[in-house]
């Protein structure tokens, strides 16, 4: 992301804990966002040493607070931040999904800690908008790829096709770690969004099996909206509200190899 922003020549102000920094020290994070005019919040995960479910939820919830009470406090009109398909609660095994291909009008129903924490992002920062009037936008990506986990996922693959679908299957949902970079971009571009929460992905399947063949295989019991798919490649997560709020397409594909 920083990449891609300074190559727009926007100016960037890193906050990152690779150089001891933390989402969580309010004062820090505010002192940081002086004089910006937009904020990008990729901070998330678990605290290490921390009981996992209290950890998962102070850094996700706590953190994001910390960003928006931020962006208030020095006037920047914009913040970016990222939620996670678990909100949904039907990927990493967690349920089943009603329906496929997956959207964003899916029912929600996180089961885990980090799921609900994401889901929890996503309504602060729909309430923070409307009580503020700063605009908010939240990301669902699925696996974020980049050179190197596009290897270890394709070695695990090619050693045995089953690591696709075993023990849980994503429905061949990725997205490259440059088209996430470009979203960040049209999200801090684009004009008149009060709030957006929505998925991103990439539009092709990381299998090299059709999806569609999968899913009468893997999840024979649900129910299928919509046509076939004309292509056998096309992901069953879609990205749609996406691309037409902010006027943002993927631009790789599996095969790129992350390159």
């Amino acid at each position: 992301m920083v990449e891609r922003l300074l190559a727009e020549q926007i100016e960037v102000v890193r906050f990152d804990i690779a150089a001891g920094q933390n989402v969580l020290d309010a004062p820090a994070v505010r002192a940081a966002a002086e004089g910006c005019q937009a904020i990008v919040n990729a901070a998330g995960g678990s605290l290490r040493g921390e009981e996992p479910g209290r950890g998962t939820v102070t850094l996700n919830v706590t953190g994001n607070w910390n960003v928006l009470d931020a962006a208030r406090a020095v006037g920047a009109m914009r913040v970016v931040t990222f939620s996670s398909v678990n909100a949904l609660g039907v990927f990493r095994g967690e349920g089943t999904p009603d329906y496929l291909p997956i959207d964003d009008d899916h029912p929600i129903r996180p089961p885990t800690p980090y799921g609900q924490a994401k889901r929890l992002v996503e309504e602060l920062c729909r309430c923070f908008s409307a009580s503020t009037g700063i605009a908010t936008i939240v990301f669902r990506p699925p696996a974020v790829v980049g050179p190197e986990r596009h290897a270890r996922m394709q070695a695990l693959r090619d050693a045995d096709p089953a690591a696709e679908w075993s023990p849980f299957w994503e429905y061949g949902a990725w997205i490259d770690t440059r088209d996430v970079a470009f979203a960040v971009l049209a999200a801090l571009r684009v004009p008149g969004v009060a709030h957006f929460t929505g998925l991103i992905c990439a539009d092709d399947t990381s299998s090299p099996v059709p999806v569609r063949d999968l899913a009468r295989r893997i999840l024979p019991q649900v129910p299928w909206r919509g046509p076939e798919p004309a292509d056998p490649t096309r992901v069953l997560v879609s990205c749609d509200r996406a691309k037409q709020a902010l006027g943002w397409v993927p631009r790789y594909r599996w095969t790129d190899r992350g390159l």
